[in-house]
């Protein structure tokens, strides 16, 4: 996370990635992804803990808008794998790569 969102690198990413025509295309009723049949797994970090539940959920504007993105093009099963409070101070941090850690280490083969 990065001021409570991405960063400007990843934004830019994103920018050559929403491609009318390749990867969306519009109809008269709505938007149609064309990406779909892909897996995308998120690799997240927060220096704070913004996770839904928590008093800082409503500043949370980094998965929620990859998530958007992605179901845009017609990805809508997104994967994440977070370290969050890695800011809090060592014990903090060293939990929550362990508990990414687990979680990557869960993730099955597609």
């Amino acid at each position: 996370m990065y001021n409570f969102a991405i960063a400007s690198q990843l934004k830019a990413w994103i920018d050559r990635l929403l491609i009318a025509g390749k990867t969306f295309r519009y109809t008269e009723n709505k938007v149609v992804g064309l990406a779909g049949g892909k897996r995308v797994i998120i690799a997240s970090s927060r220096g704070g803990i913004y996770s839904e539940g928590t008093p800082a959920a409503s500043a949370e504007h980094q998965e929620t808008y990859l998530r958007s993105v992605f179901a845009f093009i017609g990805i809508p099963n997104i994967e994440v794998v977070r370290a969050e409070g890695v800011a809090i101070g060592p014990e903090p941090r060293a939990q929550a790569i362990a508990a990414a850690e687990r979680e990557i280490a869960n993730l099955k083969a597609a």
